[in-house]
């Protein structure tokens, strides 16, 4: 199962590094800006900027109130950032100890925000040249501290949790890997297991993970310029692949919207627009996204 470049289109103009991606149900899209910012990108193509962040937004999600949640990975702090374009400051550290580069957010449906934190050192270059497994993940439930629930990840990155929210799953970029840890009933987690192959191949450094309906877990490539998905059997399936960097340049994260959410949207390291294009099985509901009843 592949797809041809000449099938991917784009969306919105002017972004620099827009990491972070979310489809919202009335066909637009947020991204984050380099700039410290996001954009709000309309169907029609029109790019809006909003927001004074600073830092290095990085991935976002978006809560059920509509609120941008951002991972800056530029200044250490998780953000919530309203449509208006104010913001507040949910979480510089856990359990003491300072989040350095909270990396993507996410929101689940039992209303708690999962973050990775990617490592210790705020060289990510660094971190990255040299790596070593300082990255963790928090869990931030209402009316409590942020908590590290997991730890020893070699640069966490992307995560996702499964339609029955049993697992929540971690890009290990720097192990080229995919772990899920299953969720306990008091938002702990249980040891760490590898999902799908035990290495994603020579240029198979995982950043965003998202899954659709038919329970694939879609996953970016930006060193590779692909995007791929591990399927239930663990199989990792190869969808799209860029080798020059010509439409997908960098690509950096992954959601689904659109018709029945059958539409990827790319964020990426290296692109100034959203690529997008079809898939076989619409997008796993997120919890700001209606579900086909609700539409």
């Amino acid at each position: 199962m592949s797809l041809s470049l000449n099938q991917v289109g784009t969306r919105g103009s002017g972004l620099i590094r827009p990491e972070g991606v979310m489809a919202l149900d009335d066909g637009s899209l947020y991204t984050a800006d380099a700039r410290g910012r996001c954009a709000r990108v309309d169907p029609d193509g029109r790019t809006i900027f909003f927001g004074s962040l600073g830092g290095l937004p990085n991935g976002i999600c978006i809560d059920a109130e509509g609120n941008c949640i951002v991972a800056n990975i530029g200044n250490g702090e998780v953000q919530s950032l309203s449509p208006a374009g104010s913001h507040t400051v949910l979480m510089t550290e856990a359990h003491g100890k300072r989040m350095m580069t909270p990396n993507f957010p996410f929101v689940d449906f039992a209303g708690r925000l999962w973050v990775s934190n990617s490592t210790d050192n705020h060289d990510i270059d660094a971190s990255l040249q040299s790596p070593s497994p300082d990255g963790c993940l928090v869990v931030i439930e209402q009316g409590m501290p942020p908590r590290i629930v997991a730890d020893g990840i070699y640069f966490a990155n992307g995560v996702a949790l499964d339609a029955r929210e049993e697992y929540v799953y971690v890009a290990e970029t720097m192990q080229r890997r995919v772990l899920r840890y299953r969720i306990n009933k008091d938002s702990s987690v249980g040891g760490a297991e590898i999902y799908g192959p035990e290495t994603l191949g020579r240029l198979g450094f995982p950043d965003g993970i998202a899954f659709d309906e038919a329970g694939n877990l879609w996953v970016t490539f930006p060193a590779a310029n692909a995007v791929g998905f591990i399927d239930p059997q663990g199989r990792l399936d190869m969808y799209i692949q860029d080798p020059q960097g010509s439409v997908i340049n960098r690509p950096a994260n992954i959601c689904f919207g659109g018709k029945d959410r059958r539409t990827a949207f790319i964020g990426s390291l290296g692109g100034t627009n959203i690529p997008c294009f079809e898939v076989p099985h619409p997008g796993m509901r997120l919890v700001h996204q209606k579900s086909s009843r609700e539409a």
